[in-house]
């Protein structure tokens, strides 16, 4: 595995838990780690993670149209990643 995918991967998952935790502390009453344990708890967290996950789109395109397509690999990997522990999230 290239460093441009690892990066793209770590790009990924910063971003990600970025859109997590603004969105956590602008609709939330509570702490970051209460919160998601809440919805843990009622069976929310995958939307939040889903929600979290835009943050990629606009980096994502930025790299394609970049010519920067190892980067980009590497965030598609991530992101199938993140739709598995969804889809996990949800059947559990």
């Amino acid at each position: 595995m290239s460093s441009e995918r690892i990066l793209g991967m770590l790009l990924t998952f910063g971003l990600t838990a970025l859109g997590m935790l603004l969105f956590t502390l602008y609709f939330s009453e509570g702490g970051i780690i209460e919160s998601i344990e809440v919805l843990y708890n009622e069976g929310k967290l995958g939307a939040l993670i889903s929600l979290g996950a835009l943050l990629n789109l606009p980096v994502f395109f930025y790299l394609l149209r970049d010519n920067r397509f190892e980067m980009a690999y590497g965030m598609v990997t991530l992101l199938l990643l993140l739709a598995a522990l969804i889809a996990w999230l949800k059947l559990a």
